[in-house]
């Protein structure tokens, strides 16, 4: 029997090699003939940047960045044979950054983000990049990061906007200038790894749809929209942008609006991006069977989340796939067509510290549960003879 383990990190618990290790572990012990394929993935968030260091021989680096509060923090950066670099801005700029206490979007910035890219593309003199937008601490709309990189903004004074600006500040934006931006920014190839498809503003958009999870109450989701549909308003009418509407302008706060109006930067499936390179349809080929999870799985799962995507490549090799995750959340039951079984590692309510710290245990748990379903049809025949 050939199991492959295709599993995204755990936020603020685990990372996506510590879940397949445990669960390969639990499922060689119950049954030491099986063989585990253990592939740890990404979908922009963490993660994503060593699973493609991984699969491609790269290397990672660091470089000292300032957090989503801006206090020192050490970003991580994976160069790739062909001279190009991948990070996540969830390295620089993500909410595992800080303490749950300190989640606040109208006072965090994504900074660091462009420290990093401005450091490897000024002093690395690297011109390709792969940037995963998962995870991120920040409804800035991608001001901090520009700012970082040489970006100026201005209020209706024209008085220069303090650095770094936060997500409170950029709703006084009222103009922009973007001839500091150093040529060697300029000239880079970005490709954005995303796993959202939300514009920048609306019901659908950065501020009402992530917001609350990055620590904002309903009086900020207002405040926090009127300033990011500000944002995009003047970077229109600075001849900038031709709209902030886009699928995956909403992207880390406003992060994907930021780099494709400023940076000319693409969008693609950061899941697809990773599974292309770890070369995932030839692997699963002879499969018996897929497990693929996250920290919290809801209906949001199913449009575009890493989780969904392994479903698909699985479906369409014909081998059965089952989602062992965290939690299952907000209309879980909307992920029942895409699965082939829907599991959660908690056994009973719990506090989240508790539950948290359980999770190894419940991995071991649910890897030797899930393995002896498997063994029931050969223990049906085995009986029958």
């Amino acid at each position: 029997m050939k199991i492959v383990l295709a599993f995204d990190s755990f936020k603020n618990c685990l990372s996506s090699p510590e879940i397949c290790r445990i669960l390969r572990e639990s499922l060689l012990a119950a049954e030491p003939s099986c063989e585990v394929l253990a592939l740890p993935l990404g979908d922009g968030g963490e993660g994503t940047a060593r699973a493609v260091v991984n699969a491609c021989g790269g290397e990672i680096f660091h470089c000292p960045v300032h957090d989503p509060l801006f206090r020192m923090t050490d970003a991580e950066w994976g160069l790739l044979p062909d001279g190009s670099a991948i990070f996540e801005m969830a390295s620089a700029s993500g909410i595992e950054l800080i303490s749950r206490a300190e989640r606040d979007p109208m006072k965090t910035t994504t900074y660091g983000t462009g420290e990093l890219l401005r450091h490897l593309a000024c002093e690395k003199s690297i011109r390709k990049f792969c940037i995963g937008i998962g995870g991120s601490a920040t409804v800035d709309g991608g001001v901090g990061m520009l700012q970082a990189l040489g970006v100026k903004f201005y209020d209706a004074n024209r008085n220069l906007l303090p650095v770094p600006a936060d997500g409170n500040a950029i709703g006084r934006i009222r103009f922009c200038d973007v001839s500091e931006v150093p040529p060697e920014v300029r000239s880079t190839e970005i490709c954005i790894a995303s796993d959202v498809n939300n514009p920048l503003c609306g019901e659908s958009g950065a501020a009402r749809v992530f917001a609350p999870q990055k620590g904002a109450d309903p009086a900020m989701v207002e405040v926090l929209e009127q300033n990011l549909f500000n944002f995009g308003q003047r970077t229109v009418s600075a001849g900038i942008a031709d709209g902030f509407d886009h699928p995956g302008d909403g992207a880390a706060g406003g992060v994907g609006f930021a780099l494709r109006s400023y940076l000319n930067a693409r969008t693609a499936s950061g899941a697809e991006l990773v599974l292309d390179l770890l070369d995932f349809d030839r692997k699963i080929a002879d499969a018996d069977l897929v497990m693929t999870g996250e920290g919290r799985s809801d209906f949001q799962t199913a449009h575009g989340k890493l989780c969904r995507i392994v479903s698909e490549h699985a479906r369409k090799a014909g081998v059965p796939v089952i989602l062992l995750s965290g939690a299952l959340g907000e209309r879980f039951e909307e992920l029942e067509p895409f699965f082939d079984g829907l599991f959660a590692l908690s056994s009973a309510p719990c506090p989240l510290e508790e539950a948290l710290e359980n999770t190894p245990e419940n991995l071991r748990r649910m890897g030797r549960a899930i393995l002896n379903l498997l063994r029931l049809p050969l223990k049906k025949t085995v009986s029958a003879q």
